[in-house]
């Protein structure tokens, strides 16, 4: 494989600045083995890239990523469905020891992106949920559309925080739980108000705020934006949030081995992953947020 031979990325360059577009319009976008694979690649070119300064990172579709292809994991919960790969069949695949270090290798490539030389610049519409936090979370600066979702629905079952680790630096101690015990979702907005985001704009005007931002950054050397990057990352670095990620990948991968995923195994075997995610999120569904129930609740009683 290689850049010639891309079909889940669009990778474009062009004065200094790349555009990487995630093409699975009909999936969500969702990640698959072959995106990060295609991501893997275009990394390599950025390394070796002197001339690039900025990567805009967006998408085709309405979503910019709704998480990972359940179709190439769910045998992690013991699916009945074919796997993917022949290998994914054999019990061990299915152990926490062994989820562990699938999930270490996936934070390992994110954070491959997360200290590339090059500027990062994400435009976010739609749905940015799950696995789209753990890419979204490795940029450096988010353009959101003020309408677009942000949330961790898979907190209520399964799923801690990957890259989306990067919350407890972004929105503090006290928000992060907030969000993440109830998995329920923020706008757009409310996601730059609380600093996950950097500007929120209206959904037509997103791609083009960040395009004016690339340009201008664009006129700063390689080796500069490299030095502020770099330096920058270090105060995180320094604090412990490489070593706190990791730990969120073991929790993980003891928290999908637990009771509440059986429940999700059981509704899935029955009648499938989409029925299993409508089960778990029914209880949510009737309101956004707690805030919103509350306001409900108000209202009904006045």
């Amino acid at each position: 494989m290689d850049l010639d031979s891309l079909e889940m990325l669009i990778y474009e360059k062009k004065d200094r600045i790349a555009v990487l577009t995630l093409n699975r319009p009909d999936r969500g976008n969702a990640l698959c083995r072959q995106l990060r694979d295609e991501l893997d690649l275009v990394l390599d070119d950025l390394d070796s890239d002197d001339d690039t300064r900025v990567l805009v990172v967006k998408s085709n579709g309405k979503n910019f990523c709704t998480g990972y292809d359940l179709t190439e994991w769910a045998y992690l919960w013991d699916s009945a469905e074919t796997p993917s790969r022949p290998e994914d069949a054999r019990p061990h695949r299915r152990a926490p020891i062994f989820s562990r270090r699938e999930f270490h290798e996936s934070r390992e490539r994110w954070m491959r992106l997360w200290r590339i030389r090059q500027a990062t610049v994400g435009v976010v519409r739609g749905a940015c949920v799950a696995g789209g936090l753990d890419l979204a979370g490795v940029l450096d600066i988010v353009f959101t559309a003020e309408d677009a979702t942000f949330g961790q629905p898979e907190a209520r079952t399964m799923g801690e925080i990957h890259m989306f680790g990067m919350w407890p630096v972004h929105l503090g101690m006290r928000k992060t739980k907030e969000w993440l015990f109830t998995g329920d979702s923020m706008t757009g907005v409310e996601a730059a108000e609380l600093g996950l985001a950097n500007r929120a704009v209206p959904a037509d005007e997103v791609e083009a705020v960040a395009m004016a931002y690339a340009e201008r950054i664009s006129h700063v050397p390689l080796e500069m934006l490299y030095a502020h990057k770099e330096s920058t990352n270090r105060w995180w670095d320094a604090m412990g949030i490489t070593a706190a990620i990791a730990a969120a990948n073991d929790a993980d991968a003891m928290a999908i081995a637990g009771p509440a995923m059986q429940d999700f195994q059981r509704v899935q075997r029955a009648k499938g992953v989409r029925a299993a995610v409508e089960d778990r999120d029914e209880p949510f569904s009737h309101h956004r947020t707690y805030w919103e129930a509350y306001q409900a609740s108000k209202q009904q009683k006045d």
